[in-house]
């Protein structure tokens, strides 16, 4: 039978392969049409079909679910997801103006407090699963789950941390790109340790900055 994007044959030869930035690679990755689809190899880990097939009931902006599933010969063997455009790729969040990056924030929250409602845990949402291009995206679910129970207000307090945590992943590593030194590095990320969890992330970074054009600006101030 060879591959099927839900009911529709695929033939793979006649797809373009393409090269995905996040720095983790997870499966082989073409394009098809308005998507691209991810392709699991032997042995990586994978989502589990059923969770992947609820999250393609759920829609949000940055956090890229999958849409429809791929199967070959009837096994479930990966997913078509949007299309996000990796032009801009190489933009550093330090030197992304301030209103600009917070904006990216507030977006990923909204599809937090999203997922948050449908019950989805947000598990393993690591810096090489991010895409920034100007915009800020979380591009693999391999690793969420879904909650048959529990109360909304925990889980999303939970989802939020593991976001924060992302945000001060991503903008430590940009600072070892920019050779900052182990202290000024330990220093920032402890200041962005220091939110309160019941405070969002944007709301913190909007306080930390204030005054400030963007965060190698903040990092300049602060040593």
């Amino acid at each position: 039978m060879g591959y099927r994007l839900e009911n529709k044959e695929i033939d793979l030869s006649r797809l373009r392969k393409v090269t995905f930035l996040p720095s983790q690679k997870a499966g082989d990755v073409y394009r098809y049409k308005n998507y691209v689809l991810r392709i699991f190899k032997d042995g990586e880990k994978i989502i589990d079909e059923k969770t992947a097939r609820y999250l393609t009931d759920i829609s949000t902006d940055r956090i890229i679910l999958p849409k429809k599933l791929l199967f070959y010969n009837n096994a479930f063997k990966g997913y078509a997801m949007k299309l996000v455009s990796q032009r801009g790729a190489g933009k550093r969040i330090i030197t992304t103006p301030k209103d600009d990056f917070i904006s990216c924030v507030e977006y990923l929250e909204r599809d937090v407090e999203t997922l948050s409602q449908k019950k989805v845990l947000l598990n393993d949402i690591n810096p090489g699963y991010a895409l920034y291009n100007g915009e800020l995206y979380l591009v693999n679910p391999v690793n969420y789950s879904t909650l048959a129970s529990g109360d909304y207000f925990t889980l999303e307090q939970l989802n939020r941390f593991q976001l924060h945590l992302l945000l001060t992943e991503l903008i430590v590593n940009d600072l070892k790109k920019s050779k900052y030194n182990s202290a000024t590095i330990n220093y920032f990320r402890e200041l962005l340790n220091l939110r309160d969890n019941d405070e969002r992330s944007s709301s913190y970074l909007r306080e930390v900055m204030r005054g400030q054009d963007n965060l190698k600006e903040l990092v300049k101030k602060l040593i």
